[in-house]
């Protein structure tokens, strides 16, 4: 038997490594003296700390949200996508202009809360309103894990000044369209973030006539993103390219059936090996929800012929459109989402991965870490489960 180490955790099982394969346990979790590295996983309940009720999978990764929407909820639910979000004249933006900075800092401060709330350790938000969103709050650098993509105004040509500006206090840049800007500054945009050594987003041909009107070759045009949004509908030889470069397509299923903008081709992007991720878009009209979003995607790809729950997983906890490695492995980062196992219909599902997906859920989210560091902890009748985890590790 392995010595105890100080930093370790037992729990009832885990999906581990890049294949998210499930392990029944009990397993011990031993950690690097920082907490912050996973040193190796073994058969066993040796932890100092007992989670031998719970599952470990790798913290969830939610790639695109807009937290601001949550200052609006449902406002204008009746009105086509355009005459809602689209930017700059859509009542969203009406709306969130004249909202006092107190306001929205306080909403994104919820918002962000309950996307954690939910199991993610990892956000991607692009925040509306240029210099004016990144300078609301300090809710940016509230969270570890937590990525601001900061949405440029659009007010005329753009300006290296100001584009250097807001690059100094978000992490990357996130594009509503790439057909919002000229040619030069969306170069520009692109070129001032790859100096700056920040992340680059766009969405892409989220809807038909955003498509018709190339968006997708425009960005393309300018550089490599790190991440498209939607690519509802991209054409094979656009999805092929994707795969060629190796760029991330995040997935916003609900959204898309929102907005009434169509589906992607999800058989022709699993078959190609895109890399795909989840994100769960507009907070003001779509819960903030990554099982559902995962759940969601593995009946399309049902519907389409194709039974993969651990590829849904894995999307579910893509990290690469910010090229971090989230695993549960030896020599990993430590991040982990806690689930309630025991008692549970996931305790006795023959799948655990059908079962994750289909049955997991905020109630079933006990805490979550990334980097060694708690990020969310749930309680219970005012008992915390996670209290010594977060003396002992964080």
């Amino acid at each position: 038997m392995r010595k105890m180490l100080e930093k370790s955790l037992t729990v009832a099982g885990a999906f581990l490594g890049e294949d998210l394969e499930f392990l029944e346990g009990p397993l011990t979790i031993y950690l690097e003296a920082s907490g912050r590295t996973i040193a190796s996983i073994e058969k066993g309940a040796y932890g100092s700390i007992d989670f031998s009720g719970y599952l470990a999978i790798p913290a969830l990764a939610n790639m695109h949200v807009h937290g601001m929407d949550y200052s609006v909820v449902e406002e204008g639910y009746d009105l086509d996508i355009d005459s809602l979000v689209g930017e700059p004249y859509g009542l969203k933006y009406t709306l969130l202009k004249k909202i006092s900075d107190k306001t929205l800092c306080s909403f994104l401060k919820s918002f962000m809360m309950k996307v954690r709330s939910y199991g993610a350790g990892f956000v991607a938000e692009f925040r509306e309103l240029g210099l004016r969103g990144l300078k609301i709050c300090d809710i940016n650098k509230m969270d570890v894990g937590h990525f601001v993509l900061t949405m440029p105004e659009i007010q005329g040509k753009l300006t290296k000044d100001y584009i250097d500006e807001i690059l100094k206090s978000a992490d990357g840049v996130g594009i509503s369209s790439p057909l919002y800007f000229s040619p030069e500054d969306l170069s520009l945009l692109y070129k001032q973030s790859r100096k700056a050594g920040k992340l680059f987003f766009s969405h892409a041909s989220e809807i038909k006539e955003t498509h018709d009107s190339n968006d997708f070759k425009l960005l393309f045009n300018v550089g490599i993103p790190d991440a498209v949004i939607h690519g509802t509908w991209l054409t094979s030889e656009e999805l092929a390219l994707l795969r060629e470069l190796d760029v991330t397509l995040v997935l916003c299923l609900r959204s898309n059936l929102w907005f009434l903008s169509g589906l992607p081709n999800l058989k022709e992007i699993y078959s190609l090996g895109i890399n795909v991720a989840l994100g769960t878009d507009n907070g003001g009209w779509i819960k903030p929800d990554l099982w559902r979003e995962a759940e969601l995607l593995y009946f399309l790809m049902r519907r389409e012929g194709i039974d993969d729950p651990n590829w849904v997983l894995k999307a579910l906890v893509n990290t690469s459109p910010l090229h971090l490695r989230n695993y549960l492995k030896e020599g990993s980062s430590f991040n982990m989402t806690l689930i309630q196992y025991a008692g549970t219909p996931l305790e006795r599902a023959k799948n655990k991965a059908v079962a994750l997906i289909k049955r997991c859920g905020e109630e079933l989210i006990r805490c979550v870490v990334v980097n060694g560091s708690l990020v969310y902890e749930r309680s219970e009748n005012g008992k915390t489960l996670c209290h010594s985890f977060r003396d002992d590790v964080s």
